[in-house]
């Protein structure tokens, strides 16, 4: 492991957060303390920039740099400075096929998320993000922003069927799960692993001094292409194959025991 990296890429759900959705605070407290030490904090998720924003407050960095919808855009002090939308005859297939399976579609837009009826999922989803989405007549309406994601919610067995469906459509998409009921689908450009490139290369940091934290499919890039990859002990099978350290769980103080371990902060 590289003794001193000098940027710290946190996932949010199921790793910088609680399973109630909440941060610890000894997460809290452990990034403080990289903070001023002098480390650049990132958060990748697939979560919209305006619930990333208010979670980067929680922690002290409201001027943060962060990557969310899964990389499609990432936000700098509060503006979006890189994006990459979804192309618009990708989004109409992936649309009717959701709807025709009876999965909840949602768009994210830039700071706006979008559905087209109510459902237990989107109220869920609500809750965890904090903010409530905009209800439109049509997902497909040509005047709505082109959507940098597509989330489909649904039971397991149906997502994951819907997920193998989208990667043989051959289009230009980068298809994941962030969660057995969560399928994030983003243009193929679009990955937080290429975002955290992205970020690391405008900071002048090499990927060898990343380390970066994640726990779900969406996160396996990130912690492959990173110098040191760290899994949480909730992460999925593929993610913990390729992390060079895996710490406890996001609700046994994971972060702050992975950041000691790694000597980054005092125990």
């Amino acid at each position: 492991m590289h003794p001193n990296p000098r940027l710290v890429a946190f996932d949010v759900d199921g790793t910088l957060l609680t399973s109630s959705h909440t941060i610890l605070p000894s997460t809290k407290e452990a990034i403080a303390q990289l903070v001023q030490k002098g480390y650049r904090i990132l958060l990748a998720t697939a979560r919209p920039p305006r619930s990333v924003a208010g979670i980067a407050a929680k922690l002290g960095l409201e001027k943060a740099t962060f990557v969310a919808l899964n990389g499609a855009t990432i936000v700098d002090s509060q503006k979006i400075i890189w994006e990459m939308p979804l192309e618009r005859n990708s989004i109409r297939p992936l649309i009717l096929e959701a709807r025709r399976r009876g999965l909840h579609a949602n768009t994210m837009a830039g700071w706006d998320w979008f559905i087209e009826s109510t459902s237990h999922w989107c109220e869920k989803e609500a809750a965890i993000v904090g903010f409530q989405p905009k209800m439109v007549s049509d997902l497909l309406e040509p005047s709505l922003p082109l959507a940098h994601k597509i989330l489909a919610m649904g039971d397991a067995p149906t997502i994951a069927d819907f997920r193998q469906w989208a990667i043989d459509l051959g289009l230009p998409l980068h298809v994941s799960l962030s969660k057995p009921n969560y399928c994030e689908i983003v243009h193929e450009r679009v990955s937080k692993a290429s975002a955290l490139k992205a970020v690391a290369k405008m900071l002048q940091i090499p990927l060898a001094d990343v380390i970066a934290f994640g726990d779900g499919e969406n996160d396996k890039e990130l912690v492959e292409m990173a110098g040191t990859g760290v899994a949480m002990g909730n992460s999925m099978p593929e993610v913990l194959a390729v992390a060079d350290f895996v710490t406890r769980s996001n609700d046994d103080h994971g972060i702050y025991h992975a950041l000691i371990e790694l000597e980054l902060i005092p125990c």
